[in-house]
């Protein structure tokens, strides 16, 4: 190596960093929004505080958004970050210096607890960046329903699962009461009542309830509605629904094949997913075929999904089926499942006479 050469190197190196020190960096800062801002909007209020409320009731407030710079801005769109916020813009194109309102419902629902959720306020040009709007409330006021719905999911056949609900109060905000029945009118289910235990916050108190399948629900959609009764003059009688989807060794998506009403000659197609309900079930070869040969089913690996083990299930109806019912029809699939070997799937539809022209 030249005796020259670490000269050389520092020298190059000089070079790159004075170049690299000699570039604009006005461009960049510009180009490139911090988070939570947008390079040409501004609200008047970072964020809002709804204070305290109750389940079942809405809050509304107002921003004000302003086009700060000296260009028109197009395609203003703004969006929750759930279902409880609704979200409506007086305008959705600015000119420069003027504004729009930005109206916001904060609906509380079956939510519970301190809670922040956000608002988003972007443009046409997503390279410009989005404003964020946090928006608090504290959902403590009177009587707290938690879950508002009683769904244990899905379920093996035979199996008598349990799920929990909370009734809750919150110290200052919701007074002490006692819960005098729980029921599920026309089917019968355990029940057990235990103190609620609180976690993080000792301001809680209230109830737990344990809701168990007296017996074992069969195979399908289960629903029913929960009936409880209260001490609490302002909530003392509540219904909550209740669901299962009940499953044998095959999980199915649905035990129905629905085509619905059409005329004769337009292509109609339908499917479902299916797989094994857990991973130590194992399908043997998978086919299926429809018993009266009114619709032409198939099976393949569901492509839409990378892990092994899910499957499609395809009805057609051919342009030549007869005009009529399809509920006569019943797919048999057969996966080679010890016990359940052939699973049957109803079909509904109604293949109508072709209209005739005027």
């Amino acid at each position: 190596m030249s005796r020259h050469a670490p000269r050389l190197t520092a020298l190059i190196a000089s070079l790159a960093i004075f170049g690299l020190l000699c570039l604009p960096a006005v461009e960049a800062d510009e180009a490139r929004p911090k988070k939570g801002e947008h390079l040409d909007l501004v609200v008047d209020k970072t964020e809002h505080d709804f204070g305290v409320a109750g389940q079942e009731v809405t809050r509304v407030v107002e921003f004000t958004y302003t086009n700060k710079s000296d260009k028109t801005v197009e395609g203003i769109k703004a969006r929750g970050e759930c279902g409880c916020n609704s979200v409506k813009l007086s305008h959705t194109t600015l000119a420069p210096g003027e504004s729009g309102t930005l109206t916001v419902e904060f609906h509380t629902l079956f939510l519970g607890g301190r809670i922040t959720k956000r608002i988003y306020v972007a443009s046409k040009d997503f390279r410009r960046g989005r404003i964020i709007i946090p928006l608090k409330i504290a959902i403590i006021e009177g009587m707290i329903l938690g879950p508002a719905t009683v769904s244990y999911g899905d379920v093996l056949v035979g199996q008598a699962p349990t799920k929990t609900f909370n009734l809750k109060w919150y110290e200052g905000h919701g007074k002490p009461f006692e819960i005098t029945q729980v029921i599920v009118p026309g089917f019968e289910f355990f029940h057990r009542i235990e103190p609620y235990k609180p976690v993080g916050d000792s301001k809680w108190g209230g109830w737990t309830v344990h809701l168990t399948f007296r017996h074992p629900p069969p195979i399908g959609q289960f629903s029913a509605e929960v009936l409880v009764r209260t001490t609490d003059k302002e909530r003392a009688r509540l219904t909550l629904p209740l669901s299962a989807n009940v499953c044998g060794k095959i999980w199915m998506q649905a035990r129905t094949l629905s085509f619905g009403s059409f005329d004769q000659g337009t292509p109609r197609t339908a499917s479902i997913k299916f797989r094994p309900f857990n991973k130590t079930i194992t399908f043997g070869e998978v086919r299926a075929k429809a018993r009266h040969g009114r619709i032409e089913v198939e099976v393949e690996p569901d492509p839409y999904h990378k892990e092994k083990g899910y499957w499609k299930l395809s009805g057609r109806v051919p342009q030549e089926t007869p005009v009529g019912s399809l509920d006569d029809e019943v797919i048999e699939l057969h996966t080679g499942v010890p016990g359940e070997e052939i699973t049957l799937i109803k079909v509904k539809g109604t293949v109508r006479a072709p209209r005739k022209a005027n």
